[in-house]
C-alpha cells in the first residue's frame, strides 16, 4: 500500500513567508490524517490538492498555538460544507487539557461548533495505543513544558513517528524506534541548547539510538536555516538526513 506524507508546515511561530506554522498530511489510498493544524496548514493542504474537508483525523502535539491556530478555521469550513462528509465523524486528538481547549474554542467562537454537519469526536490521550482507521497509533508524552505528545504510526508494516515539540528525553528515542520515518523537531543549531527543545546533534544521537532509517528535520527557527543542521545531525547519525520545507514529498 502506498504511503505519502506531505509537509504542510515547516516552520516555528516565527514568520516566514516561506513556511506555514507546524503541519503534516500522512496519506494512504483514499484516507489521510494531519498530525497538527498549525497557521497555514489549510492553504497549503489545498496548494498541495488535498481535500481539507475530507481529512479522517488530525492529531494535535500540544496547544501552542503554532500547531493548532488553523483548527478553528478548519471547524468553520466544515460548518459550511460538512454535508460533503456523509456520515463520516472527523476524529480530533489531542493531549491532556485538549477537550478544555475544545470547549474553549465553542465559548470564544460561538455554539456553531457544536452544528457542524458531521459528527466531530475530541478525544485526549495520553500514552495510549488506539486504532484509527488503518493506523495503528500510539502516544508518548514529550519534554515541552505543558502536556506535549509525540505520535507514532504504524500501518503494513510501516512506522512514521513524529515527536512535535520536545527537549531530549528518553520517550523520543522509544518513539522513533525503528521508524521508517522519524519526524522531529530540530529547532536549534547545536550550541543552542534548551530542556524544551532539540538541536540537531541531539536529533542525530537520538536517531542512532532509535536505530531509525530516515530522518526529517522541522520545525526550523530562521536561525537554524542559517547553520548546517543536516551535517551537524549526520556528525551522530549515519542513516538518511533530510531538511524538511513546505510541500516537500515523501514517498514510504
Amino acid at each position: 500500500m502506498p504511503l505519502e506524507l506531505i509537509v504542510l508546515g515547516s516552520g516555528t511561530r516565527a514568520l516566514l513567508a516561506e513556511r506555514s506554522m507546524s503541519g503534516y498530511a500522512v496519506i494512504v489510498p483514499e484516507s489521510f490524517l494531519l498530525l497538527d493544524c498549525g497557521d497555514g496548514v489549510i492553504r497549503r493542504g489545498l496548494e498541495a490538492g488535498l481535500p481539507m474537508l475530507q481529512v479522517d483525523a488530525v492529531l494535535i502535539s500540544h496547544l501552542h498555538l503554532d500547531h493548532i491556530a488553523d483548527l478553528a478555521p478548519l471547524l468553520w469550513a466544515l460548518h459550511g460544507e460538512g454535508q460533503q462528509r456523509g456520515e463520516r465523524p472527523l476524529h480530533l486528538f489531542g493531549p491532556l487539557g485538549f477537550r478544555n481547549f475544545f470547549e474553549g474554542m465553542i465559548g470564544l467562537y460561538g455554539e456553531w461548533i457544536r452544528c457542524i454537519p458531521c459528527e466531530i469526536i475530541v478525544r485526549e490521550v495520553f500514552r495510549e495505543r488506539f486504532d484509527m482507521g488503518a493506523w495503528k497509533i500510539q502516544t508518548y508524552s514529550m519534554e515541552h513544558g505543558l502536556p506535549a505528545n509525540g505520535y507514532r504510526l504504524e500501518t503494513q508494516n510501516k512506522v512514521i513517528a513524529y515527536t512535535g515539540d520536545t527537549g531530549p528525553c528518553e520517550a523520543v528515542t522509544a518513539l522513533a524506534r525503528e521508524a521508517d520515518l522519524f519526524i522531529t523537531e530540530c529547532s536549534f543549531s547545536n550550541g543552542k541548547e534548551t530542556p524544551t527543545h532539540l538541536t540537531a546533534g541531539e536529533v542525530g544521537r537520538l536517531a542512532t539510538e532509535a536505530q531509525c532509517k530516515r530522518v526529517l528535520l522541522s520545525h526550523l527557527y530562521p536561525e537554524t536555516l542559517q547553520a548546517h543542521v543536516v551535517a551537524q545531525c549526520r556528525e551522530y547519525f549515519s542513516g538518511e538526513v533530510e531538511l524538511s520545507h513546505d510541500l516537500k514529498r515523501l514517498m514510504l
